[in-house]
C-alpha cells in the first residue's frame, strides 16, 4: 500500500467497526527493586465503546451508558486521534487490525529480538538487569559447567532503559501514543492492542513511502539530538581510573603504543566506595582532592595535547554524603509520604533522589553541574541511570507513577540547559543510559546500558546489536555501547578475546569507548598485554573512518536518519526484514561482527549487490558466505559502488590484515 491507501485502510475502521475503543477506572500496584518493576491492577466499571456516528471530523463511540469522542486531526503527514472520555475513567484500550504479514519494529531499545510481532511489550522505563535472571543465568552456568550464550529468557519479563511509545511497521506505517503512563502494546496475528494506564493526550498515525522516511518522520517527532562535539571522532574514549597519577601513567603508555585518544574517561573523579558489587563512585558529585591532587592542572596538560577528560554523574545522592546533607537540609530530594526522605539502592548502599520536578532541585542540581564539573574542566560526562523514580514516592511535580517515564527526560534535560547556559553546547559531550519520549533531543547519544562481559545473546556483546538497531527504528540517531561490556560478576568476567571483538565492532559505531567494569581488576582492559596493539590499531582505524561517520551525523541533523541503522531500512530482501546480527554503518557499510568465542569461520548475509570485505578486498555479489575470521579482522563489507569507496579501499589497504601489527 502507498501512503494514500495506507491513510485509508485506518480510517475506514473508524466507523466499519474494526476499532474497539475500551475505557475503565483501575488501581494499580507497582513494587520495584533496584530499578526493576513488578506490576498488577484491579479494573472496575471497564465499558467497550463501539462507533455510532460521526460529526465532521467527531467520531462517537458509546454502549449506551458511557460516551467516548475520538477527534481527527488531518494532515499532509499524520493523523492525530485525539479521545474524550466522561470523567474519571483512567484506562484505555484500543485495539485495530493490522495484516499477518507484517514485522513490527521499536517501542525503545530490546535486546533479544527485532521484530516484536507476537510479543506483549510494557512501555515502562526500568534497569534492564534483573537480579534473578543474573542469579539463574549464573546457577545454571555453575551447573553445566559451561556458559549458555544463545539461551534467553522469555520476552514477557524484558524490561528496558530506554522505552518509547512508538513502533514501526514494515508495511510503511507507525504509531505514536502521546502518553507518559504505563503502558502495554500487543502485538497480534492481524491486530494492535494499546493499554494505557490514562487517556491519551493523542494518537498519531504516521505513514511513508518506505521504512527510511518513516523513521526519519519517527525522528523528527521525537526531536534531533544535539550534535556531537567534533573532537569525539578523533579516536578513543579510554576509561581509567585510580587517581590522577594513574590515569598520568596509562595515558602515556597508551600515547606510547599508538593509541588514538580523543579523551580519558574517570568516573571516580569524586571519589569511590568498595563495595561487595565492586569499585563504585562515590555520589558526590565534587572532585576528591585527595584522590585526584592536581585533577586541575592534569586536564590542562591534556587539553594541550588536544585530549578532553569526561567524568560521570547520576540522579543520586550517597546518604550522609556531603551534597546529600546540603539536599536533605533544602528538601530538594523525592520523599515518602510521612515525609521522610525516599531512600532506593542501585546495589549495597542507600541513595537519595534529586527532585527535578521542584525548581529549586532541579535548578541546584544544574548549578553543581555547572561548578563542579563545566567550569573545573570536565568536557562531558555519562548522565547515568533516570528509571529509578519509585511510583509511591513525593515529588514536587506531581503524582510519581504518572511522572516516572518522564524522569529519564527531565535528567537529561537538566544536563542539557546546564551546558546551554554556559554556551558550551559544540564542546561538552554527554551520553545517557535512559530515555523516553523527547529524551533524545538533551543528549548527545545513549549508549546500550550495563551489558555483560561476555558473549550471551541477552546481556552480553550479541546483545548490543537489536538494542542499538531497535532503538535506531523509533528515530534514534546516535547509539553505542560500552567496548567490552559492563557487569562483572563472580566467574562472568571479561576475556581478552572478547574485549577485542567487541572493539572490532564498535569501529563502525558513532562512539569508540571503554568500560573498565564494575570489577576492574577482574577485566581484561584495553592496556592489556594481549589487546593493546590491536586496540590501537582499531582506534586508528575508527579515526580514518571520521569523514564517513561525520556525513552520516549531518544526514541525521538533516533529515533523522540514524547513523547506525538495521538492514531493512535500505535492502528489501525478506531476511534484512528480522536480522538482528549485522548492521549498517549509514547505507554504505555492512557490520557482521564475530558474537561467538574461539569462531574462526564466519557465517555472513550479504544483501544483493557487489560488496568489497574491509583489510581483505575480496568481492561478494550478495547472498551467504563463510569468511576466515581470526581474532584482529573486524569483519564488514563496504558498497563497492559507495561515493566514499575511494577511502575505504584507502583504510582497507592501510591497516590489511598482516600489516602494521
Amino acid at each position: 500500500m502507498n501512503k494514500q491507501e495506507l491513510r485509508e485502510y485506518f480510517l475506514s475502521q473508524l466507523t466499519n467497526g474494526n476499532i474497539v475503543f475500551r475505557v475503565a477506572k483501575g488501581e494499580a500496584r507497582y513494587k520495584m527493586s533496584r530499578g526493576s518493576f513488578k506490576t498488577s491492577e484491579h479494573i472496575r466499571n471497564d465499558h467497550t465503546l463501539t462507533y455510532k456516528t460521526q460529526y465532521d471530523n467527531r467520531y462517537i463511540f458509546s454502549d449506551g451508558k458511557v460516551e467516548g469522542e475520538l477527534i481527527l486531526d488531518d494532515n499532509p503527514d499524520v493523523l492525530k486521534f485525539h479521545f474524550h472520555v466522561d470523567h474519571g475513567y483512567n484506562r484505555f484500550y484500543l485495539c485495530f487490525k493490522t495484516f499477518e504479514d507484517e514485522h513490527i519494529y521499536g517501542c525503545g531499545e530490546q535486546f533479544t529480538t527485532v521484530d516484536l510481532k507476537g510479543k506483549q511489550v510494557p512501555i515502562w522505563v526500568s534497569e534492564h538487569q534483573q537480579v534473578m535472571k543474573i542469579a539463574m543465568k549464573l546457577l545454571r552456568w555453575k551447573l553445566l559447567g559451561k556458559p549458555e550464550p544463545d539461551r534467553v529468557t522469555k520476552y514477557k519479563n524484558h524490561q528496558t532503559y530506554c522505552s518509547f511509545p512508538i513502533f514501526i511497521s514494515s508495511k510503511n506505517y507507525g504509531f505514536y501514543i502521546h502518553e507518559d503512563s504505563y503502558g502495554q502494546l500487543n502485538f497480534k496475528k492481524d491486530s494492535v492492542e494499546l493499554k494505557f494506564r490514562a487517556i491519551p493526550q493523542s494518537v498519531s498515525l504516521i505513514t511513508a513511502d518506505s521504512q527510511l522516511e518513516l523513521v526519519e518522520k519517527m525522528a523528527n517527532l521525537l526531536g534531533i539530538s544535539p550534535r556531537l562535539p567534533e573532537w569525539v571522532n578523533n579516536g578513543a574514549i579510554l576509561a581509567m581510573q585510580g587517581g590522577t597519577e594513574v590515569l598520568r601513567e596509562k595515558y602515556q603508555e597508551a600515547k606510547a603504543k599508538g593509541v588514538k585518544i580523543a579523551a580519558l574517561w574517570a568516573q571516580d573523579w569524586c571519589g569511590h566506595v568498595v563495595t561487595s558489587f565492586g569499585y563504585q563512585v562515590y555520589w558526590n558529585w565534587k572532585v576528591d582532592d585527595e584522590l585526584y591532587k592536581g585533577l586541575k592542572e592534569f586536564i590542562d596538560e591534556l587539553h594541550k595535547d588536544g585530549v578532553k577528560f569526561l567524568g560521570y554523574i547520576n540522579t543520586f545522592l550517597k546518604k550522609d554524603a556531603p551534597l546529600y546533607n546540603e539536599a536533605k537540609a533544602m528538601n530538594i530530594l523525592v520523599r515518602k509520604k510521612d515525609g521522610s526522605v525516599y531512600h532506593v539502592k542501585s546495589t549495597t548502599f542507600d541513595a537519595g533522589i534529586v527532585d527535578l520536578t521542584n525548581p529549586t532541585g532541579y535548578n541546584w542540581y544544574k548549578e553543581v553541574m555547572k561548578k563542579n564539573m563545566i567550569e573545573f574542566g570536565l568536557d562531558g560526562w555519562m548522565a547515568d541511570f533516570g528509571e529509578y523514580l519509585p511510583t509511591d514516592s513525593v515529588v514536587y511535580g506531581g503524582r510519581a507513577e504518572y511522572l516516572h517515564n518522564k524522569w529519564p527526560t527531565f535528567w537529561a534535560k537538566c544536563c542539557h540547559d546546564a551546558i546551554v547556559e554556559l554556551n558550551k553546547e559544540k564542546d561538552i559531550f554527554i551520553f545517557s543510559r535512559a530515555a523516553f519520549g523527547h529524551t533524545v533531543q538533551y543528549t548527545n547519544t545513549i549508549w546500550n546500558g550495563d551489558n555483560h562481559v561476555d558473549w550471551s545473546d541477552e546481556y552480553g556483546i550479541a546483545s548490543v546489536i537489536p538494542a542499538t538497531i531497535s532503538l535506531a527504528s523509533c528515530g534514534v540517531g546516535v547509539v553505542h555501547s560500552d567496548i567490552g561490556g559492563y557487569t562483572t560478576v563472580m566467574f562472568m568476567k571479561r576475556s581478552p578475546e572478547l574485549l577485542r571483538r567487541w572493539s572490532e565492532m564498535n569501529i563502525f559505531t558513532p562512539i569508540f569507548r571503554t568500560h573498565e567494569g564494575n570489577r576492574p581488576k577482574d577485566n581484561a582492559q584495553f592496556d592489556n598485554p594481549e589487546v593493546i596493539d590491536e586496540f590501537a590499531r582499531n582506534s586508528n582505524i575508527y579515526y580514518d573512518l571520521k569523514d564517513y561517520r561525520l556525513s552520516l551525523i549531518d544526514e541525521y541533523e538533516e533529515k533523522g536518519t540514524p547513523v547506525v541503522r538495521p538492514l531493512f531500512l535500505h535492502y528489501d530482501e525478506e531476511w534484512c526484514k528480522v536480522e538482528k546480527r549485522e548492521f549498517l554503518l549509514g547505507k554504505d557499510v555492512l557490520v557482521s561482527p564475530v558474537l561467538r568465542e574461539k569462531e574462526i569461520k564466519h557465517i555472513v548475509r550479504i544483501p544483493k549487490g557487489k560488496w568489497v570485505q574491509f583489510f581483505t578486498g575480496k568481492e561478494f555479489e550478495g547472498g551467504d558466505a563463510i569468511v576466515d575470521s581470526p581474532l584482529g579482522l573486524p569483519i564488514a563489507f563496504y558498497k563497492k559502488e559507495s561515493s566514499f569507496a575511494g577511502l575505504f579501499e584507502k583504510i582497507s589497504e592501510k591497516y590489511k590484515k598482516g600489516e602494521n601489527e
